[in-house]
């Protein structure tokens, strides 16, 4: 077994099949069908990122009230309790919304990696790298999610509806509802303070779309740059682990909305670019098809 054994086939790509002008609609029934499968699939994939946007709107925007936060870094444990008591049930629906936006991310972020894969032959490090650092942030997220649900749990058991033996205001209550507070903490630290694999994943993308000196580009050279800005910026959200207030705290401009805005501007950008290489046709062979 050599590497040419792991290349891909020269024959999956005819000449007739490479000429720029053709589009997916252009083909043959017959060509059609021996790539429908893989067409479908990466379609579906790049759906997933603007129904991940809409996912975590309804869940932290409309449901839940994650997103702004409506309890700043500064709030006190009692208060962050009662927050969690005071919509219980409408918080849970909402965090099982958030947690299905963050898990269909590895959906998204598959298709990308496919799509640049074609690129990189026998050996294709970035795309691996896309994989993995994918995998860990979508993992690590989901797992933000859970505290969250635990924060929400424990507040529940210790309301009107499910009375508890503590007194406000007692010091039992007070290291209840520090136990919240710190669930509630944890979770912010996961989504903005844990930036590693997000950072490491653009990159990977960037570097994939970059070093691709094809006449062919996978994306165009611009995309790359942006992949690169919006790794860069995820970095803003180390500073939630050092500012309770400000532009760098959880509910900061640059901690924050700039981290989601930049992020949410990448996943609609690439899920139109993956979009309409798709639509170019011959998502099956090594090559796209320019137009």
């Amino acid at each position: 077994m050599t590497v040419r054994d792991f290349e891909p086939s020269s024959a999956a790509a005819s000449p007739e099949q490479m000429v720029p002008s053709q589009s997916y609609e252009d083909l043959s029934p017959a060509q059609k069908d021996a790539q429908s499968m893989n067409r479908i699939g990466q379609l579906a994939c790049a759906f997933w990122g603007p129904g991940m946007i809409v996912f975590f709107g309804i869940g932290a925007i409309w449901l839940s009230g994650y997103w702004p936060p409506e309890k700043l870094p500064g709030a006190s444990a009692v208060e962050v309790l009662e927050w969690y008591q005071a919509h219980n049930t409408r918080l849970k629906v909402g965090l099982v919304f958030m947690t299905i936006a963050y898990s269909v991310m590895c959906w998204y972020g598959v298709v990308m990696a496919v799509q640049t894969r074609r690129k990189e032959g026998a050996f294709p490090v970035w795309t691996y790298v896309q994989l993995v650092c994918m995998a860990c942030g979508t993992a690590q997220i989901v797992i933000m999610g859970a505290v969250w649900y635990a924060a929400a749990f424990r507040a529940g058991g210790c309301s009107d509806k499910n009375p508890c033996d503590l007194a406000p205001g007692s010091m039992e209550y007070i290291a209840y509802a520090a136990n919240v507070q710190m669930m509630h903490d944890l979770g912010w630290m996961i989504l903005l303070g844990t930036w590693m694999p997000f950072t490491f994943w653009n990159w990977a993308l960037a570097a994939a779309i970059l070093l691709d000196k094809s006449s062919t580009p996978v994306f165009p050279r611009w995309s790359g740059y942006l992949s690169i800005l919006a790794g860069c910026s995820y970095i803003c959200g180390q500073g939630d682990l050092f500012f309770f207030e400000g532009a760098f705290g959880w509910n900061g401009i640059f901690a924050l909305y700039w981290n989601f805005g930049i992020f949410g501007f990448w996943v609609l950008t690439f899920a139109w670019l993956s979009y309409k290489n798709v639509q170019r046709g011959y998502v099956h062979t090594q090559d796209v098809v320019a137009k």
